[in-house]
């Protein structure tokens, strides 16, 4: 009897390695924010909180870090698996010679900008108008310029004030101390009073004027080796969430109103339908805006160098494209190109 006990805890135990995942570490995602953000990006924290990864058969820990410089740091030094991450930064670690992590897809590809201006304001207006910017050169200055200057906006003339944050650019506006400012779509609506104030350039006519995928999610190259099963699970966990809540806005609006009850519902459920087309259903990163945005950044000079990285060196689609085998594609959001 012992020994048929023996080989039957035997098999047990062979069983049990044969279907466990490939590393009972969980699998750790840096997020540059202690409280689940009014975007998109919204995703990374919803599908842990709503259960997609406990579906999708992997363990996730969310690890916060402050900013994108902390979060690159915890991938250099194996404090973490993934990280949402600014495109900007990962294309500097390239041209210095880093190629160690590599995007593979964006859960929240640009930032859900929007221009606010004082009641009256117009784009010929403000072509000797103040303009409120968080400092010159910053990325809501360079996209700004780029989105009054499609409309005929003399950007040349007019007055820039530096201000900082977001929520100092909407206060400043709100006090008439600037004729108009970038912000995200959920700084303005959660704004106290917006008496005299409308939207001058919405989110989907800023992001046509400039299509610059300004966040990626990244992981260490040898993790798609090492860890390859758990990231697709992990694709598929946030890929699923996407398509839930472009398909029914009103789940992201109840799922934040459980992360966030401290945010007005009536505000949630706004948001959830200007959100209905941005949700990163097929993965987030296309190659048309990858090339796109990779010259764009190059043009700028704001990498610090005379050379560019070639996407394919950057970007690696195969892990989605492992998770879009399985699910198939989805035509509620980002069209697949490659």
């Amino acid at each position: 009897m012992i020994k048929k006990f023996a080989i039957a805890a035997i098999a047990a135990a062979s069983a049990a390695l044969t279907i466990a995942p490939a590393s009972a570490d969980p699998f750790r995602i840096i997020v540059t924010s202690t409280e689940v953000p009014l975007v998109p990006n919204s995703v990374l924290y919803l599908a842990e909180s709503e259960g997609y990864f406990e579906r999708a058969g992997v363990d996730v820990e969310l690890v916060p870090a402050a900013q994108t410089p902390m979060a690159v740091t915890a991938l250099l030094t194996g404090s973490g698996e993934m990280a949402n991450i600014s495109t900007e930064a990962l294309l500097g670690l390239h041209i210095r010679g880093d190629t160690s992590l590599v995007a593979i897809g964006s859960t929240d590809k640009a930032i859900p900008y929007i221009i606010a201006a004082r009641g009256g304001t117009t784009f010929e207006s403000l072509s000797t108008g103040t303009f409120g910017v968080g400092r010159e050169n910053s990325l809501d200055y360079s996209l700004s310029r780029m989105v009054l200057a499609s409309q005929g906006t003399k950007i040349e003339d007019m007055t820039y004030v530096p201000l900082g944050d977001p929520a100092v650019r909407a206060q400043a506006l709100q006090q008439g101390r600037v004729d108009a400012t970038t912000m995200s779509i959920g700084v303005f609506l959660s704004m106290p009073e917006r008496t005299d104030l409308n939207v001058l350039v919405d989110v989907d006519a800023f992001y046509r004027a400039t299509p610059i995928v300004t966040k990626v999610n990244v992981v260490p190259r040898e993790l798609l080796t090492k860890r390859g099963t758990e990231l697709e699970a992990v694709l598929e966990a946030l890929t699923l969430a996407s398509r839930d809540f472009a398909a029914k806005p009103n789940l992201w609006a109840e799922a934040m109103k459980r992360a966030r009850p401290d945010v007005d519902t009536a505000t949630l459920t706004e948001l959830s339908g200007l959100y209905a087309r941005s949700w990163s259903v097929n993965g987030g990163l296309q190659a048309h805006e990858t090339s796109y945005t990779a010259n764009w950044y190059q043009d700028s000079g704001s990498l610090g160098g005379e050379t560019t990285t070639p996407v394919r060196f950057w970007m690696k689609f195969e892990p989605m494209d492992a998770v879009l085998r399985k699910i198939g594609t989805s035509d509620l959001g980002d069209t697949v190109t490659r």
